[in-house]
């Protein structure tokens, strides 16, 4: 008699709008799964946002079952997800973690329907309230990869062969060497490569953040007008155009660069 093996049940407010990482994670678990749904915890003014996301998780999750789920310890529910997605955060925050959320939730209370999303404002509540600029490092670059790992991005639709950035890129400063998360002085951006399927991180260069300012604000460039708008650029170390060029293919091959209404990274002309 062949192994059943037991349904997976998972909590509406831990899938309910992913995508990225996690989202193939949960479509390559073969597992029966039972979706537990906790409607009575999101406020009225986020119902309906609630009841359009549920249904749309529905078409793609498929279980087998949705329950009404119980929630009756629902700080314990965020303080297991908390540790999940900020283990480096947890073990180096020398408070009760316990007191920490409690404090947390008092100043943004619960709104749902995403349990995820929840944690965005957490590193600036570290900040703000511990002091710790490694601290407010260690958090906030873990969000990033919980974020990164979950968020639904898309992709802007422009004119055809103009340059964009990669939608989910997020930029993170550091100016001392923070080992338990392996940061380095300088500028890291981190993001979603579509054609890895896998968040990365990228050491920048002061030219790299030229390109990302030049593109920021979803501006519309081909890539001889980006060419020309950084040689336009007064920097203290000049590229030429061909070394111009090697850094946007190089960014392009980096999965940071896109080419407007191509999912799939094709060669830049």
């Amino acid at each position: 008699m062949p192994y059943l093996q037991e349904p997976r049940q998972l909590k509406d407010y831990d899938v309910l709008g992913v995508a990225a990482c996690r989202r193939e994670y949960l479509l390559a678990d073969n597992n029966t799964k039972i979706l537990l749904t906790h409607s009575y915890l999101i406020p009225e003014t986020h119902r309906i946002v609630y009841e359009a996301i549920l249904e749309e998780t529905l078409l793609w999750l498929k279980p087998q079952e949705v329950r009404q789920g119980n929630s009756d310890d629902f700080l314990q529910v965020l303080l297991e997800d908390f540790r999940r997605e900020f283990p480096k955060t947890s073990s180096y925050l020398k408070l009760d973690l316990t007191e920490v959320m409690r404090s947390y939730l008092s100043e943004f209370p619960w709104q749902g329907p995403l349990l995820s999303g929840h944690f965005r404002y957490f590193p600036i509540f570290l900040k703000r309230t511990v002091h710790d600029s490694d601290l407010y490092l260690i958090a906030q670059k873990e969000w990033f990869w919980s974020y990164l790992s979950f968020a639904d991005f898309g992709l802007p639709s422009h004119e055809q062969g103009r340059i964009l950035l990669n939608p989910s890129l997020q930029s993170l400063y550091c100016t001392s060497k923070v080992e338990e998360v392996e940061l380095t002085p300088g500028l890291t951006f981190f993001y979603y490569d579509y054609s890895l399927q896998r968040v990365r991180e990228y050491k920048g260069d002061p030219w790299d953040a030229i390109v990302v300012d030049l593109l920021h604000e979803d501006r519309k460039y081909s890539l001889d007008q980006l060419i020309e708008q950084a040689l336009m650029m007064k920097l203290e170390v000049s590229l030429s155009r061909q070394e111009w060029l090697k850094k946007f293919f190089y960014l392009k091959s980096e999965g940071i660069l896109l080419e407007s209404d191509s999912r799939k990274i094709s060669n830049l002309k």
